[in-house]
């Protein structure tokens, strides 16, 4: 912490994911401390881009992508999420329900594919949809957009399955997710763990 305050963080990653405590991107990863960027919001939701409205992401995004120069943007949704939870059964909190209800689309794509009768199997899909549907607002961001554009930054779409401790990712070319082989991170003589760069971005996301 003391070099870090000293020389600051200069992280390649900035992962998006929900508020829950069980699913962060620290823990997932059992990152170091100013290994990457980490902004947490209820269920991942990543609202539509709206240049008249303030938006807390989006100014988390233009200080990650424009100013730190970030390479691997990675929005991370997870399993047995409430804030889902909230979506697919309603809920009477006005807070709550006026964040979710955004990704009522991704409720709508998901009973679609999977139908109503089973609540469990919604639940997942919808959770998965979510992640999809924050990754098509995530490109209508001018800062992610032009850093594609230029060819450096990768966008990612992830799940984390809590149960199984699996991670997956989603690949716009084939509409499905498929799990992750992860690598070991490499520990230097120093004990940083430094972790491998993440997949090249499915077609359609990035460059």
């Amino acid at each position: 912490m003391e070099k870090l305050a000293k020389d600051g963080a200069h992280p390649d990653f900035f992962v998006i994911n929900c508020i829950d405590p069980r699913n962060g991107a620290d823990l997932v990863f059992d990152a170091q401390p100013g290994q990457q960027f980490i902004h947490s919001q209820m269920a991942a939701i990543i609202p539509p881009y709206n240049a008249n409205r303030q938006c807390e992401v989006g100014a988390s995004l233009s200080y990650a992508i424009d100013t730190k120069k970030i390479k691997h943007l990675i929005v991370m949704g997870h399993s047995l999420c409430g804030g889902v939870s909230a979506l697919v059964d309603g809920t009477s909190d006005h807070y709550i329900d006026s964040w979710t209800k955004m990704a009522g689309q991704a409720k709508t794509a998901a009973k679609t594919k999977v139908g109503a009768n089973d609540h469990t199997v919604l639940q997942h899909e919808t959770e998965r949809q979510v992640v999809i549907m924050s990754l098509r607002n995530l490109m209508e961001y001018p800062m992610v957009k032009k850093a594609l554009q230029e060819g450096r930054l990768t966008v990612n779409g992830w799940f984390f399955d809590m149960e199984k401790g699996t991670l997956h990712e989603y690949n716009p070319a084939t509409k499905a997710f498929k799990q992750l082989n992860i690598v070991p991170p490499v520990v230097q003589d120093n004990n940083i763990c430094i972790y491998p760069r993440p997949p090249k971005s499915p077609p359609g996301i990035a460059p």
